[in-house]
């Protein structure tokens, strides 16, 4: 009842932590945009969050926190303030357990930009049976990683419901990478998976005990030829990500008990990374002092840098899926327009946001989800409005 309280008294709609980062200000301008949200943002440095918000016409309230070293009492006062908590603050392994501990704990929702399976993984142990508890919907990777293939996944479920047995989703993508976000997935390369005590994958973990919807996941070892598509496609680096999001879902709605998934890249793909850019990367996870190096000649971007709006307007992604039940086959076609990492990464978590402000704690309870398990609904049906396109057809 305390907690139902907390709801009541909640000040903002939402509250955006990490509003000067890169993808946390895409976010704050989207916000602003819509110009019906009533909303705060949160940071380290007051300064730049004015410098942020200047010029706005009706500007946001600020706080003042640091995640990282505030005492957890401090972040769960600005926390309850808000219906739901909405962050860019990454590495998430790093800095993101404080801010979601304290919305598991209070009752408030959650959603992120992370692309972190370790940290999915790690949370889901820890405060799956808080959230259900308190009756917060904590929902992790809300950005480009991984709401287009989870929701595709899930809405192929919808469409062909439980005698779905496999999808495929081959995807063509332009992006352009920040150092943010290449500075997370180093960590996240160089990072083994943490030592779970349940004897499981805490993806699987549902109710207390292991879901009996598991999913079998197939990704390419190397660049291989697609007839469906009539190109060749190959691994990528978010690959297994997403396939985790997946697993999650499945979990959670039973979608299918024993799910064949298989995505690759298509070669014609561009990533922003040009030949020198990967030998880097690849360097990097293997030597991690050699970061500074390569970011002061300009090979990886610093944190806080990012695309250009010029660059950022000319990305896009195409998720192209083949699904598969017993008695039909269908194909699904999902496009975004603009730069998916971004740009579009700062939609998806907003409408994530304004998703679950919309969706009655009632008609779903608490606990750590993939976006698609959260709001599949609502947050499809906000895409649709606001730019992405579907498209399916019958095979």
């Amino acid at each position: 009842h305390v907690l139902t309280l907390f709801a009541a008294m909640a000040q903002y709609d939402v509250i955006l932590f990490g509003a000067t980062g890169f993808t946390g200000s895409l976010v704050l301008q989207y916000l602003l945009a819509k110009g019906d949200v009533k909303f705060a943002i949160c940071g380290r440095n007051r300064q730049k969050l004015e410098q942020k918000i200047e010029g706005a016409s009706k500007k946001p309230e600020i706080f003042v926190l640091d995640v990282q070293t505030d005492s957890q009492e401090a972040i769960q006062e600005v926390v309850k303030k808000a219906k739901c908590v909405c962050t860019a603050v990454g590495p998430f392994v790093e800095y993101g357990e404080p801010l979601l501990r304290a919305c598991a704990e209070l009752g408030v929702d959650y959603v992120d930009t992370s692309g972190e399976s370790t940290f999915f993984r790690t949370m889901i142990e820890k405060y799956d049976a808080v959230a259900k508890r308190s009756g917060a919907r904590i929902v992790v990777h809300c950005g480009q990683d991984c709401v287009p293939w989870d929701l595709t996944v899930w809405k192929l479920w919808k469409l062909l419901g439980a005698e779905l047995k496999s999808v495929k989703i081959l995807c063509q993508m332009k992006i352009s990478a920040s150092g943010g976000t290449l500075t997370t997935a180093l960590k996240n390369m160089q990072m083994k998976p943490p030592k779970s005590e349940l004897g499981f994958d805490p993806l699987y973990l549902v109710d207390g005990q292991k879901s009996e919807c598991g999913t079998q996941v197939k990704l390419p070892k190397g660049s291989q030829f697609y007839e469906e598509v009539g190109e060749s496609a190959g691994p990528w680096i978010m690959g297994p990500v997403m396939a985790n999001a997946v697993r999650r879902t499945n979990a959670i709605l039973k979608m299918a008990p024993d799910l064949q998934y298989h995505e690759a890249m298509l070669d014609s793909s561009d990533t922003g990374m040009n030949a020198l850019t990967k030998v880097a990367i690849g360097t990097t996870v293997y030597l991690p002092f050699m970061l500074g190096f390569f970011q002061n000649v300009g090979l990886i971007p610093e944190a806080g840098k990012g695309p250009s709006q010029e660059q950022m307007d000319s990305g896009f992604l195409t998720l192209t899926a083949f699904a598969e039940s017993s008695t039909r086959k269908c194909k699904a076609v999902m496009k975004f327009f603009t730069d998916p990492g971004y740009k579009d990464t700062a939609r998806m978590v907003a409408e994530a946001a304004l998703s679950l402000n919309a969706l009655p704690k009632a008609q779903k309870t608490g606990g750590v989800y993939s976006p698609a398990a959260a709001c599949g609904d609502g947050l499809f049906e906000r895409l649709l409005a606001t730019g992405t396109t579907w498209e399916v057809t019958e095979l």
